[in-house]
C-alpha cells in the first residue's frame, strides 16, 4: 500500500533493504498485487505467534517463527513499494490498511513472545506498550509534519523484526524459559530500564518537534512588512 506522507526512512539497514526490494519488485508476478502482500504480512505475522507459543513444548517450531516473521517481512515491506512501482498508488486507502495490519500483526507477535518461553509477560506487554506509544506519535507526527518517520534511533522495523528472530534463537540456543508471570526477572528489569529511557527520549524529542512546528507557524503568520512612504515623496509627485 502506499503512504500518504513523506516517508523518512534512516535505520542502520534502509539502504540495503532497498536495493534487495528494488530486485525483488520487477520479478513479482503481475496477478500479484500490493493487497496480497498486504495479506501475506499478516499471515506471516499468525504463522510467527504460532511458531514461538509452539516452542514452549519444544525447539522444532524455531523454523516457523523465522519462516512467519520473514512472510511478515515480505509482504510488509513490499505492498507499498510495488504500488509505487507500478504506479498504483493510492495514498489514504494505502496508508490506512497498511498501518492498520501492521498495528495487528505487531501486537499478535509481541504478544507471543509473552506467551513463548523466551519473554515473560511482563515484559512483553512492556515491549507492545513501547510500540504503541511510538506508532501513536509517528502518526501525530505524520500529521503534523506530514512525514512518516520509519525508524528512532537507527532502529525500524526490518531490524526490529531481526530483533525477534535474534532473541527466538538464543532463547532456543540458551534454554530460555522465562515464567509467563512470576515476580520479576532480571530480564524484566532490564527491559523496564531499557523502556523507561526509550519513553524519556520518545517525550524529549516531542518537546523538540513541538518547538519546530511552533516556530514555523510563528513565521508563517508573521504579517509582511509594510512600505512607508519616502519623506517628500508627495512634493515630486508630478
Amino acid at each position: 500500500m502506499s503512504n500518504g506522507p513523506n516517508r523518512h526512512n534512516r535505520s542502520f539497514l534502509a539502504q540495503s533493504e532497498q536495493n534487495v526490494i528494488r530486485w525483488i519488485l520487477p520479478r513479482i508476478p503481475s496477478n500479484v498485487t500490493s493487497l496480497h502482500l498486504t495479506a501475506v504480512g499478516l499471515v506471516g505475522s499468525f504463522v510467527a505467534a504460532i511458531g514461538l507459543i509452539g516452542c514452549n513444548w519444544t525447539a522444532l517450531w524455531l523454523p516457523l517463527v523465522v519462516i512467519g516473521v520473514l512472510l511478515n517481512w515480505f509482504g510488509d515491506s513490499l505492498d507499498g513499494s510495488l504500488a509505487r512501482f507500478r504506479n498504483e498508488e493510492r495514498p489514504r486507502f494505502g496508508f490506512l490498511v497498511d498501518h492498520t495490519c501492521d498495528l495487528f500483526a505487531q501486537i499478535l507477535v509481541i504478544v507471543a513472545f509473552g506467551l513463548s518461553p523466551f519473554l515473560s509477560l511482563v515484559s512483553a506487554l512492556t515491549v507492545l506498550l513501547c510500540y504503541l506509544l511510538f506508532s501513536a506519535y509517528t502518526y501525530i507526527r505524520a500529521a503534523a509534519h506530514h512525514i512518516h518517520q520509519m525508524s528512532y534511533i537507527g532502529v525500524g522495523a526490518t531490524e526490529f523484526r531481526i530483533l525477534m528472530i535474534f532473541w527466538a534463537s538464543v532463547g532456543v540456543a540458551f534454554h530460555l524459559r522465562e515464567p509467563l508471570v512470576s515476580g520479576l526477572s532480571r530480564l524484566d528489569i532490564a527491559i523496564l530500564l531499557l523502556a523507561a529511557i526509550s519513553v524519556v527520549g520518545l517525550a524529549v524529542k516531542a518537546i523538540t518537534d513541538a518547538r519546530d512546528v511552533a516556530a514555523e507557524e510563528i513565521t508563517r503568520h508573521v504579517p509582511a512588512t509594510v512600505a512607508l512612504p519616502v519623506k517628500g515623496a508627495e512634493d515630486t509627485a508630478f
